[in-house]
């Protein structure tokens, strides 16, 4: 009996001792800046310096090496050169050579957010050159920027999070729908360089029949008028960099609701409310007893489509005037017939 218990507590204890050298080895351990780091760590994702999502611009060559991220890195002695790339997540490590002809003062910046880091010491190939941690779980916008050279500077890989993503740099990325008295208004993260987005939307996930061009400013609201209250509306938008179309974003959803025009509306209190007087090119006047919330969202529709974006007309709710067996009248006002309008708000 003394020997049987002897040898199973034997077995145990070495099973224990293995799952805490186990632990100890997986978790304890963090590798620090300056060292070499030929693995990604817990947590972590690497991608190679050749992944698709990198962008550089300027001069860099492919360097092949057994003892680089899979066995390539790439380089270059030009002063300005940069590297682009976005990703989702919420921290950043970059792997690359570290030797005494390397700079001192590489630029990084993060979200407009400038930083510098080293690439110089004794030589090291798979060496930590940087690490960001703590950003905020969301897109991140990258550019590394080369100094004044007497060497070489150089990327091996990228890590970011385990659950993160490396992001087409051109994607537009976190885009968002609010529902409003038959509109939709949009925004999402914005593109460096963009000339342009296109915004397509439809009633169908995955089947966009509609389109509409946003100027290069209108990522942080875009107003899409026009649409069917209690309808829902599906919605993706992507980048025109350099003439080139980039990947849609994300699809956001949302059901447009209206008003009601029923006076226990707040927006309907006398001292939040208009007249708006519309004179159409043909001479004629329209004239509707409208919310200020109303009001301005027309205005933020014309001066909208004046600066190029935005669909071809605009419902306006007729709220109190509508007469017979209808749930709703509107009126479309087409921007191209429209010669000017004009705005009477009630005294408060």
């Amino acid at each position: 009996m003394k020997i049987g218990f002897t040898k199973k507590f034997g077995i145990l204890f070495g099973v224990l001792l293995f799952v805490i050298v186990t632990f100890l080895n997986s978790h304890s351990y963090a590798a620090s800046v300056g060292e070499r780091l030929s693995e990604k760590e817990a947590g972590w994702e690497r991608y190679d310096d050749g992944n698709k999502g990198i962008k550089y611009l300027g001069s860099w060559i492919d360097h092949h090496s057994g003892d680089e991220y899979n066995s390539t890195s790439i380089y270059t002695s030009q002063s300005g050169a940069q590297i682009k790339f976005s990703f989702y997540g919420t921290k950043l490590r970059l792997i690359g050579t570290r030797y005494l002809d390397r700079p001192n003062n590489v630029q990084i910046t993060i979200d407009n957010i400038n930083e510098v880091f080293s690439q110089n010491g004794p030589f090291s190939r798979q060496n930590l050159s940087f690490e960001k941690t703590g950003l905020s779980e969301g897109r991140h916008n990258v550019t590394i920027t080369v100094p004044q050279l007497s060497g070489y500077y150089d990327l091996d890989a990228i890590d970011i999070d385990e659950n993160g993503k490396l992001l087409d740099v051109n994607t537009a990325t976190n885009l968002k729908a609010t529902a409003g008295d038959s509109q939709v208004s949009l925004k999402w993260d914005q593109i460096d360089n963009a000339d342009s987005y296109t915004v397509k939307y439809g009633t169908e996930s995955g089947k966009y029949t509609e389109t509409v061009t946003a100027t290069k400013d209108a990522y942080g609201n875009f107003v899409i008028p026009g649409l069917t209250d209690g309808t829902k509306y599906y919605f993706v938008v992507s980048a025109k960099v350099n003439g080139a179309d980039s990947e849609y974003s994300n699809e956001a959803s949302v059901t447009p609701q209206g008003g009601g025009g029923g006076k226990s509306d707040p927006e309907q209190a006398s001292g939040n409310r208009a007249i708006l007087v519309v004179t159409m090119t043909n001479g004629l006047e329209k004239e509707f007893d409208l919310s200020m919330k109303e009001v301005n969202d027309f205005i933020s529709w014309y001066e909208s489509k004046q600066a190029g974006s935005g669909s071809a007309s605009y419902a306006i709710n007729k709220h109190d005037n509508n007469k017979g067996p209808f749930s709703s009248r509107k009126d479309y006002m087409l921007y191209d017939r429209i010669l000017t309008f004009e705005v009477s708000e009630y005294s408060k």
